[in-house]
């Protein structure tokens, strides 16, 4: 697009847990969801390469935020927003990387206290006690727009996270717009697989679409096969209308992703439409880390401090940061 540009920062299809997005117009530069994270898998801690690429995206989210006037927050699990403690283990956060990334910021977020579950209310209370006082503005951003010149922010009603009833809450989508440009940035619907979302997506017609896919890493596990039926149909249903969609984060913590989008490949093809992850749109392979961490600890063995960290009891090894000399 002529009038936005898009740059995924740290996305599953770059190895770790974000959909951390900088969207840039002439008028104003957005940062969306500046979080990143790792998380437990196989009964193994993340092998050194998640470190080091969870490392690399942090650093990479600190440096856009220098440019950035606008830091949004979809929601607030830790891989959508950065808080303002120290955790070594599975963010790699710490009151310096808050403070980069939202210090002087308007921040636009979810609403901490409307359509949201137990933890994350409390999360976002928290969270919301520390930006108010380094943020330039903060505002609850559910339902309202912004305008920035000739962009605009657009914040639609949060949508479920997941299934309608799903215990895991609601988000909270974002639309920049540019003269006839948009684009839709849609984290963990998981699909989608609420009509709801479905229907607001289509009816927005965004040029991009970047959402979350399902997760079938969970499969078999509190998750009926219905629902990722479901997920199939509706992503079929947006890759026929959108032009261009990404599809990535959840669906990539499963080796067989690919092989899972094939139907809805079909679909993007017969409507002439791309289907991609992050990483294909900076023109990159995909390359997740975390479906293969089993893999990886078997043919990239570590190094003997880092397995001695990783086998300590979680309260010491949670005191520093893993060992990644090789």
């Amino acid at each position: 697009m002529a009038g936005i540009n898009v740059t995924p920062l740290a996305f599953e299809s770059l190895g770790v847990r974000s959909m951390c997005t900088l969207v840039q117009t002439k008028d104003v530069t957005v940062l969306l969801d500046a979080g990143v994270a790792l998380g437990p898998r196989f009964r193994l801690m993340p092998h050194p390469r998640e470190f080091q690429a969870r490392d690399e995206a942090r650093k990479r989210i600190e440096e856009a935020a220098d440019k950035a006037r606008v830091v949004t927050i979809s929601h607030y699990h830790h891989d959508h927003h950065t808080p303002n403690f120290v955790d070594p283990v599975w963010l790699g956060s710490s009151p310096e990387s808050f403070e980069r990334i939202y210090k002087g910021k308007i921040v636009l977020a979810k609403d901490s206290r409307r359509k949201i579950n137990t933890a994350q209310r409390r999360r976002g209370w928290m969270f919301r006690q520390a930006a108010e006082k380094l943020a330039e503005n903060f505002e609850a951003a559910d339902a309202r727009s912004f305008e920035f010149g000739r962009t605009k922010l657009r914040f639609p009603s949060p949508v479920p996270h997941g299934e309608g009833e799903s215990e895991l809450g609601w988000v909270l989508p974002c639309i920049i717009e540019k003269a006839r440009e948009k684009v839709f940035f849609a984290p963990d619907v998981q699909g989608p697989v609420v009509e709801e979302t479905v229907s607001l997506i289509l009816k927005e017609k965004p040029h991009l679409l970047i959402m979350g896919g399902p997760p079938t890493y969970l499969q078999g596990y509190r998750i009926s096969d219905e629902f990722f039926r479901t997920a199939t149909r509706n992503m079929k249903r947006i890759l026929e209308s959108i032009p261009v969609v990404v599809i990535d984060h959840h669906l990539l913590r499963d080796e067989g992703w690919y092989e899972f989008l094939e139907p809805v490949r079909k679909s993007a093809e017969n409507a002439i439409h791309k289907l991609l992850t992050a990483s294909e749109l900076l023109e990159r392979s995909p390359k997740p880390l975390e479906c293969k961490r089993q893999r990886l600890y078997e043919v990239e063995k570590p190094s003997k401090e880092f397995l001695e960290w990783a086998n300590l009891p979680e309260e010491k090894r949670s005191d520093k940061p893993p060992p990644l000399t090789m």
